[in-house]
């Protein structure tokens, strides 16, 4: 029972704060190959950026996102691949050259 408390001589019962919590949404992440961001790039830049999060059930920010990101896409790259210009860069590229056919001849 909660504490009472007394007022003019009548026992008054204390009201509970009701705390209520919402609810959290799991949302489920996911990761788009190259190929399919630039299939939804092509189709905003064509039909506009809110058109295009309705017709790939995407949201609309996300899609702003990658049309601006598209500017500094490699064309060069896997198109299987997930992450646009993830990596470092090579400093030395014909010493790391030289280390990994080195790294190879001894494994052999």
């Amino acid at each position: 029972m909660p504490p009472q408390k007394r007022k003019r001589g009548k026992a008054v019962k204390q009201k509970k704060k009701v705390v209520r919590r919402r609810k959290t949404v799991k949302r489920n992440r996911n990761s788009y190959s190259v190929e399919q961001k630039r299939q939804v790039v092509t189709y905003a830049k064509e039909n506009g950026r809110n058109e295009a999060a309705r017709h790939f059930n995407l949201n609309g920010s996300m899609v702003g996102r990658w049309v601006k990101a598209s500017e500094s896409w490699v064309t060069e790259l896997n198109q299987n691949s997930k992450r646009v210009g993830s990596g470092r860069t090579v400093f030395y590229p014909e010493a790391e050259k030289k280390l990994y056919n080195w790294i190879i001849e001894q494994r052999k």
